[in-house]
């Protein structure tokens, strides 16, 4: 009977002690909880500014002359020593001989050839003057015209038809085509320039044997050049034919300026880029030389009514964002333009309003309703 009351007064003990407690817990109020002060974040801003802005391409290329021709004997003979011999960059102006070889035998065949027809046309001239009265002055016109030494004048004009037979029967006619095909080819023993240029290759040197059909070398022309670089398909939008385009050399200075006068139609299909042609002269004083390399800008007509903005200011979503509210409080806002032409570095978009504040500069962790604050 002892150890029950002792255990009913043990329990009895236990059950006041855990009333009392929680009476005692119950009466603890919990503390005022009070949220972290956001602080404003420090950023640059920019205005936005709306006017006409011109897109521009960064473009690469080598510059080629547009005319350049590569040298070819048609003819056999030795080539001449003396004078403005063809030598690896010597220059040429236009019209200028670039080559001789020796023409001693053919111009002599060729002489002997004219005093064969001057014979067999005086020949002739007794039958003309029986047979066609009136052709005899013209005939006999021609035939003082007749030099040795010279080119073969022009077949006169034959009217008659009995006329024209005659001359043919005799064989006049065949010996005047004759001289004029070995006059023509006494000319390929010397070769003229057709443009003001430089001999960037020789094949051959003074005095050596030429042989038909061997390579003597290349003139390069040193008046035009143009430059033919490759864009991307996504920029082929902005550039036209007719825009203005110009080149840097490795130190920033400009040496070339021009425009575009050539694109081509198709994509290349392994870089997604089209060869465009931009035609340049120098810009200063330094000259331009074929074969080397320039970068430079395709400046295209303007855009109007929009504003150019760095590129990585844009989201992939072609988001930004913009400041609200009043030199005690901003927040930034995201917001969504119209990209109408985008590159590397810059972007131009509409979509904003004229001052309209943006970010200056890309920053980590930027939300929209973020408080910032402007930096002076």
């Amino acid at each position: 009977m002892k150890s029950v009351l002792r255990f009913l007064a043990g329990v009895a003990i236990l059950a006041v002690g855990v009333f009392v407690m929680n009476g005692l817990i119950g009466m603890k109020t919990d503390p005022p909880v009070s949220s972290r002060p956001v602080m404003a974040r420090p950023v640059k801003a920019t205005p936005i500014v709306l006017g006409d802005n011109r897109p521009s391409t960064s473009i690469e290329g080598r510059v080629d002359a547009m005319y350049r021709m590569s040298l070819f004997a048609e003819v056999s003979g030795v080539l001449s020593i003396g004078g403005k011999e063809f030598r690896e960059g010597m220059k040429f102006a236009k019209g200028e001989t670039l080559l001789r070889l020796d023409d001693s035998e053919p111009r002599a065949a060729l002489a002997a050839q004219r005093s064969a027809f001057l014979q067999l046309l005086s020949g002739i001239m007794a039958d003309v003057q029986m047979d066609f009265p009136e052709s005899a002055p013209k005939w006999m016109a021609y035939l003082r015209s007749f030099d040795v030494a010279s080119a073969i004048p022009d077949w006169p004009e034959l009217n008659d038809e009995r006329e024209r037979l005659f001359i043919t029967n005799r064989g006049v006619l065949a010996a005047y085509h004759n001289i004029r095909s070995a006059e023509e080819r006494l000319s390929k023993f010397s070769i003229v320039s057709p443009f003001d240029g430089v001999l960037v290759e020789a094949a051959v040197q003074p005095g050596s044997l030429v042989r038909s059909g061997q390579p003597l070398g290349t003139l390069v022309g040193d008046g035009a050049f143009e430059i033919k670089s490759a864009v991307h398909a996504r920029y082929l939008e902005a550039i036209a034919k007719g825009d203005s385009v110009s080149f840097q050399e490795e130190s920033g200075r400009q040496v070339a300026t021009g425009r575009v006068v050539r694109m081509a139609s198709n994509v290349d299909v392994s870089t997604q880029s089209a060869s465009i042609f931009c035609q340049v002269q120098p810009s200063g004083t330094m000259p331009l030389r074929d074969g080397r390399y320039l970068s430079g800008q395709v400046v295209s007509a303007p855009i109007s009514n929009s504003c150019s903005i760095p590129v990585d200011l844009l989201s992939a979503d072609n988001e930004l964002f913009v400041l609200q509210g009043s030199a005690d409080s901003w927040t930034l806002r995201s917001r969504t333009v119209e990209v109408l032409y985008r590159s590397q570095e810059v972007a131009i978009v509409r979509g904003l309003n004229e001052g309209t504040l943006i970010l200056a500069e890309p920053m980590n962790g930027t939300y929209d309703g973020m408080p910032v604050s402007l930096i002076q």
